[in-house]
């Protein structure tokens, strides 16, 4: 799921983006930063479940969510946080370390 914020820090609207398996996700880059800009959106949330129970991100979790935030630097789209869901329990890519920097602070 994404979620657009807007600059005023408003939630702009949802969008389910990505499909995935029990250990897997795939979907388009380009559609998840087009659909926030589509918005106006200055940042994006990303959130997704592990069937599994687990909401440890994956190493591949970890791999796209890197990808995922240098594309959206590119177009000065920050990517706040992307949460992974298991079970009950709930992990901050951000707050874990696992997102480096913010849009304004990448050198330019």
């Amino acid at each position: 799921m994404e979620l657009p914020f807007d600059r005023d820090g408003r939630l702009a609207g949802e969008a389910v983006c990505i499909a995935g398996g029990v250990d897997s996700i795939s979907g388009s880059y380009r559609m998840l930063v087009q659909r926030a800009l589509e918005r106006d959106a200055v940042g994006i949330v990303l959130a997704h479940n592990h069937p599994s129970g687990s909401h440890r991100p994956s190493r591949a979790d970890v791999l796209a969510t890197r990808q995922l935030a240098a594309v959206c630097r590119a177009v000065d789209l920050e990517l706040f946080d992307h949460l992974v869901i298991g079970g009950r329990s709930v992990a901050s890519m951000r707050h874990a370390g696992l997102i480096a920097g913010t849009a304004q602070a990448q050198p330019a």
